[in-house]
């Protein structure tokens, strides 16, 4: 039998006192929600009524961002076990994460309440497995959407095609993409080449 015992804090979050299985099965959703999720972004919540807190999580659950209070150091252990460094300056106070796949969606939400509620505070994040502080949270907002990416992309094959892999890698937290441009990208510069050579050396066809 589950033993745990909760108690309801300030701002509608419930804090659970939890066995040592439980435990264990706590880690694991963490870690779980760690790998499943593009981006994870830290909030102290204290000082939000409970009012407040259900408006931000109504907030967060229309644009699809998952929001969920863990122990600081259960998302300690959980973090180093996926090999994620440096996570511990940020793990301090009460901590609430939202997670989600879209970077932009979780920043503009949080961003925007906090103006309204200066009791949220965004304490910092982790993207694509790095670490990464409360600026750097804050300015994902500004990433472009998959549309305008897409955008970019199409733009930058009037660039050198390396300087569009390289700008890629630069402008795109998410490396893996530059990765799965590159095979596609050498493939029609092979194209381009083979019908230069074909203007070039006509006779041969």
């Amino acid at each position: 039998m589950i033993s745990e015992f909760c108690l309801l804090l300030t701002g509608g979050f419930f804090y659970c006192v939890v066995g040592r299985g439980d435990i264990y099965e706590q880690v694991k959703l963490i870690r779980e929600q760690l790998e499943n999720n593009e981006v994870v972004i830290l909030t102290d919540f204290q000082g939000l009524s409970v009012s407040e807190i259900g408006e931000l999580r109504e907030k967060l659950r229309q644009a699809d961002v998952r929001y969920k209070v863990f122990k600081n150091r259960l998302i300690a252990v959980a973090a180093g076990d996926l090999g994620i460094e440096g996570l511990e300056p940020y793990l301090y106070g009460s901590t609430a994460i939202a997670m989600a796949d879209n970077p932009v969606a979780i920043a503009k939400v949080l961003l925007e309440f906090g103006e309204e509620h200066e009791n949220l505070k965004i304490k910092g994040g982790i993207l694509d497995n790095r670490v990464i502080d409360a600026e750097m949270s804050a300015s994902l907002v500004n990433m472009p959407s998959k549309s305008q990416l897409l955008a970019q992309v199409v733009s930058g094959l009037n660039a050198p095609i390396y300087g569009l892999i390289y700008v890629l890698k630069l402008g795109n937290p998410v490396s893996g993409l530059a990765n799965v441009l590159s095979g596609t990208i050498r493939q029609f510069s092979n194209v381009i080449q083979a019908i230069a050579d074909l203007k070039e050396n006509p006779e041969e066809t």
